[in-house]
């Protein structure tokens, strides 16, 4: 259904740029069937042969350390928000298999600005609200694969930077570099 659908939209014209989808292995991970079959289902009709599907984060994570991944979309509410506290480990604990900046896509139906905050501050490299279309997750995707933020660790922070450089990489656009950038200031920036 969404294979046709994305021809009869015109979906199959969209491409990611610099990154074959084909040649990613993807993680999904969400207790909801029917969002992580849908998911599924989309990056399978954009050409994503390796998919992973993980309905836990016990079994994420263990795939995380046993197979190369090259991105991962993870729900917000799994678990009781434990989808940031698996983000946390992911960026905090590496694996033999996986980089600690492996691009992480957070699915989330909360988009608050404090939720936000969180999830920025777990180290997620994109945030996709659901419902989403095919459109939005080969958006999301490109961006995380084929244009990553500058990876950066302080004291209380790990993951990319809230940045990312202009199409040139000769200056940085928009706001909250988290370089030196206290937490108020971050909070004030983005109320305004």
């Amino acid at each position: 259904m969404i294979k046709d659908d994305a021809e009869i939209f015109g979906w199959t014209d969209i491409n990611m740029g610099k990154t074959e989808i084909s040649d990613l292995t993807i993680l999904i991970a969400d207790k909801n069937s029917f969002i992580a079959k849908t998911l599924f289902s989309i990056l399978e009709a954009f050409g994503a042969k390796r998919i992973i599907l993980c309905d836990d984060l016990d079994d994420a994570e263990k795939k995380f350390h046993n197979v190369e991944i090259d991105c991962i979309f993870v729900d917000f509410m799994m678990d009781k928000r434990a989808g940031l506290d698996f983000i946390r480990k992911i960026r905090t604990k590496p694996s033999t298999k996986n980089d600690p900046e492996l691009p992480i896509i957070l699915e989330t139906g909360v988009t608050d600005i404090d939720s936000v905050i969180l999830a920025r501050d777990a180290g997620v490299t994109e945030i996709i609200s659901k419902p989403f279309s095919p459109a939005q997750v080969l958006q999301k995707l490109d961006s995380a694969i084929n244009r990553r933020r500058e990876f950066i660790q302080t004291d209380d922070f790990i993951g990319p930077n809230r940045r990312r450089h202009k199409e040139n990489n000769s200056e940085w656009a928009g706001d909250n570099d988290r370089r030196g950038t206290n937490r108020e200031t971050q909070k004030k920036a983005m109320d305004h």
